[in-house]
């Protein structure tokens, strides 16, 4: 394939000067315009590359610290996306990389790139690069880069990725939508339940003591949560940040995290949706993973850690001995009630025709549109049942406080 020698800028008045190999002079053209770089010049390579223009030395952060990175998912994604247009295009890896890192407006993540294409142009396997940075890049995404290397199919199954990312991050956004009404409208409600609580009700308090007899059974109630909660305010301030202190502490123990989603698997209303989420991930990256040629066990292993329920981890981890033994796979999640029966059913079908991760895909598409219904059928009927709360909440305290006030006014016409 001909190399060519170019000059390009950016908008941002950047100049850039390299080589890039390419079918012809518009495949690389073609290329550096979807990198964002404008073509001054391109032109067959004679001899030696030119040099690219000097640029100053970097500061290498310590490897230990830069190993922590994290990166959001969109830029990984995006980093995805652009590696595999550019492998498609024809561009060797190291120049690939080199071209991100460049553009690349994240620091940290920055630092990360140029200390791979380091490591690739020294002879290390890209997979080998991207394992000493695994909290950004997990082990799906090293694993499918691995058997990538391996089938010579890497800007084919790096696209695979990029899908499988942007589909696990539209399911995401749709839970977090569904969840985050109610979180809202439910610190609301403690908002003014607490203000009624500590400014209101003690108000009316002395008004109280003027009444003649009995007080009503909903003012008594009332009056004896306002007395207490002043009394204890210390007391009930931190039960809130202690409650989730607790929560935190449960959910990194590894009998907590299996009972908490236990939970959600079978909490009413929600469950069903955190159940199809779950079904839905589970397919999709076992399902991603069949398809670029991970072996069926290592792929079930990763399965496991990146399932994100420990119910479905459980069983995951159960089949992988039994399928090394020789065992379907439908078989042995049958004996799990956390895999519905039509997923048992279509992975039976698809282990008899060979066509396991195609018919996993489907499933995996049928539970996001299953979750994109549920998300929407769960927002129409959880607003006006949280406003009904709101309302009784509310309306139960001011009822409470001018019952009173009522027999106040009975007693005076009556006087």
């Amino acid at each position: 394939m001909p190399t060519f020698a170019f000059t390009a800028t950016r908008s941002d008045g950047r100049t850039k000067s390299g080589t890039m190999s390419g079918e012809d002079r518009d495949a690389v053209v073609g290329t550096l315009s979807q990198m964002g770089w404008e073509v001054v010049s391109a032109e067959p390579a004679d001899g030696a590359a030119p040099k690219a223009e000097s640029e100053p030395a970097r500061e290498k952060s310590d490897p230990s610290t830069l190993a922590k990175t994290r990166v959001k998912s969109e830029l990984l994604m995006t980093f995805t996306r652009q590696l595999a247009t550019m492998v498609g295009a024809g561009l060797p890896i190291d120049q690939a990389v080199e071209t991100l890192a460049e553009q690349c407006d994240a620091e940290r993540f920055q630092e990360v790139l140029y200390d791979i294409l380091e490591r690739i142009r020294q002879g290390e396997r890209i997979s080998g690069a991207f394992s000493h940075y695994g909290r950004i890049f997990p082990n799906i995404y090293i694993s499918m880069v691995r058997a990538a290397e391996a089938s010579g199919k890497l800007d084919t199954i790096l696209n695979q990725l990029a899908n499988y990312m942007e589909s696990s991050e539209r399911v995401k956004q749709k839970v977090k939508s569904a969840m985050t009404y109610p979180v809202i409208a439910t610190i609301l409600i403690a908002v003014v339940a607490s203000v009624l609580m500590f400014v209101v009700v003690p108000k009316f308090a002395n008004i109280f003591t003027m009444i003649k007899g009995d007080l009503p059974l909903p003012t008594k109630i009332v009056l004896a949560i306002s007395n207490f909660a002043r009394a204890h305010s210390l007391l009930v301030g931190l039960s809130v940040p202690t409650a989730i202190a607790l929560f935190v502490v449960v959910s990194r123990t590894k009998r907590g995290t299996f009972c908490l989603d236990m939970l959600k698997l079978n909490v009413p209303i929600f469950g069903k949706l955190f159940c199809q989420v779950a079904i839905a991930r589970f397919s999709r990256t076992l399902s991603t993973l069949l398809s670029s040629g991970v072996p069926i066990l290592d792929a079930l292993s990763i399965v496991e850690q990146a399932s994100g329920n420990a119910v479905i981890a459980l069983a995951v981890h159960e089949s992988i001995g039994s399928v090394s033994s020789g065992s379907s796979l439908a078989s042995v999640f049958e004996q799990h009630k956390a895999f519905p029966p039509m997923l048992v059913k279509m992975i039976a079908v698809g282990e008899q025709t060979g066509q396991l991760d195609t018919l996993l895909k489907r499933i995996a598409d049928f539970y996001d549109e299953r979750v994109t219904a549920a998300v929407e059928g769960l927002t129409s009927m959880i607003e006006p049942l949280l406003i009904a709360f709101l309302g009784l909440i509310v309306g139960g305290i001011v009822m409470a406080i001018f019952l009173p006030m009522i027999k106040i006014t009975q007693s005076i016409g009556g006087g």
